[in-house]
Order: C-alpha cells, then structure tokens, then sequence
C-alpha cells in the first residue's frame, strides 16, 4: 500500500452548547475512492503497520492546510505508536513543523487495537507530549481496551465515548446511567467529553440532557473526503426553539482548564 493509495477525510466534533461551533476536525482513513478504513489497513503488512500509522498523520496535516484549517485536527495514533521515535508522536510534530502546522492545533486520539504492554511507560510518553502542548484524547472509551483502568492512569485531556455506548442511549437508563457517571468523573479530574458515533436526533437529545456538549457523527455531519464539512444544526427550526438556553448545560470543564487546571 502507497501513500498515493490512501486519502482522508474529515468529520467535524462540534460544541453545540456554543452554536455548533467546530471544536476540531478528526482525520479518517479513506481509500482514494471512497474505500473504508478497514479495507485500507487490510493491506498493510504487519511490519509497516507502524510506519503506515505515520504516514496517514503526515497526509492529514498536510491535507488540512492545503484546506486552511483554523481549528483544531484531531489525528488517531496507536497505543503502540505513542513513543516510537521514528514514527510515532515525536514524527508527527516534526512533521507539523515542516509544514508550518501549529502543533497547538494538534489533538491526538491513542486508539488501542491491543491490550497496552506498558500503561505506565505510555503514561510517561503522554505526560512528555502534554508537557509541549499537546492535546491528548482517549479513542474508543467504553469499548475493547479502552477502559476505567486506562482512563485512571493515562489521564488524558479528553475522553471519548465509543459509539456502542452512545448507540440506542435515548433508550437505555443503563447506558444514561454509564455515560452520566463517566462524565462526572472525568469533570472531577479535568477531561473534557465527546461523544461519537451520534446518528440521531433522540441520541442527541439524549446526551444534551445529559451535559455532554461535544458530539460528533453522521446526525452532526457526515466525514468528507479531502474537504471540510460545514456544521451547522440539522434540528427543525421547531427543535431549537424549544432547546431554551435553560435547557443547555456545561459540558464540563473548558479546553483551557483541562489543559491548565
């Protein structure tokens, strides 16, 4: 698989507590026609699986400054990838200083496809990469690997909730109950929320009442590849009206509390 082989496109993580305002862009993997992430990686071989991971961060930067990003690029790096030096965050940075990217806009989300080997050393890496600006998120929270035990160590700036969490939660008092303790745990130690994978209007409805305010998934706006989609809210005219700033809450602490305390 070459780089030409490979595009990405974009889904915008809004604040809809702040008129639906884009918090960041994240970068997904796409084939050059449309293909699937997962189609893509099925063709990497296991020894260029780390190097592939750089590379796709490499295309994402240089494709939202080709497009004129202002806010922020929310960017996947495996668990694995964290601390390698020739391809994992210390890469990424170099290259965003190639290209004249302000790594200030930089949100890494560690995605972990295994068990971590080493939490503790990756805590270290992280710690390292927060104390040069970097923004750090927790992919997948709630699914897999992705866990309260991790969630403790690793205590990254955001925190976001797996889709198979958010899926059906306008229905579920056993998900409502999940998601609302999460969010008031990671408010306690200063992480922001973003819940993905939101597709309906229930669902979001759902988690507004909850206090999340970041969101992101097709009811906020389908991923475009190599163009960034407008945001702006899908609700009926009649919807809004009846969301009353009463209605609205915080969703926890802002970026510049969880990044500074």
């Amino acid at each position: 698989m070459t780089p030409s082989a490979f595009t990405m496109a974009f889904q915008p993580i809004v604040d809809v507590n702040d008129g639906w305002r884009p918090f960041a862009y994240e970068a997904l993997l796409r084939g050059t026609n449309g293909e699937a992430a997962g189609a893509i990686l099925a063709g990497i071989p296991t020894d260029d699986v780390l190097a592939f991971d750089a590379a796709c961060r490499r295309k994402a930067l240089e494709l939202a400054r080709f497009l004129g990003l202002r806010t922020r690029l929310s960017i996947n790096v495996t668990a694995e990838a964290v601390g390698n030096y020739r391809h994992g965050l210390h890469a990424t940075l170099r290259a965003a200083r190639e290209l004249g990217f302000p790594s200030a806009q930089l949100v890494f989300e560690i995605t972990e496809q295994a068990p971590i080997a080493d939490v503790q050393k990756l805590a270290r890496w992280m710690a390292a990469a927060r104390n040069r600006g970097v923004i750090v998120a927790l992919d997948d929270f709630g699914s897999g690997h992705a866990n309260i035990e991790t969630l403790l160590k690793l205590r990254p700036h955001i925190v976001k909730l797996d889709m198979e969490l958010i899926r059906g939660v306008d229905e579920d008092r056993s998900r409502q109950a999940l998601i609302k303790g999460v969010a008031s745990a990671c408010e306690g130690f200063g992480s922001l929320v973003i819940a993905e994978g939101v597709e309906t209007e229930r669902e979001f409805r759902k988690l507004h009442e909850l206090g999340i305010g970041l969101m992101q998934g097709f009811f906020i706006a389908r991923p475009a590849i190599s163009s960034l989609p407008e945001t702006f809210s899908p609700l009926s005219a009649a919807a809004r009206s009846r969301m009353t700033k009463s209605d609205v809450r915080p969703h926890g602490r802002t970026l510049g509390r969880a990044l500074h305390g």
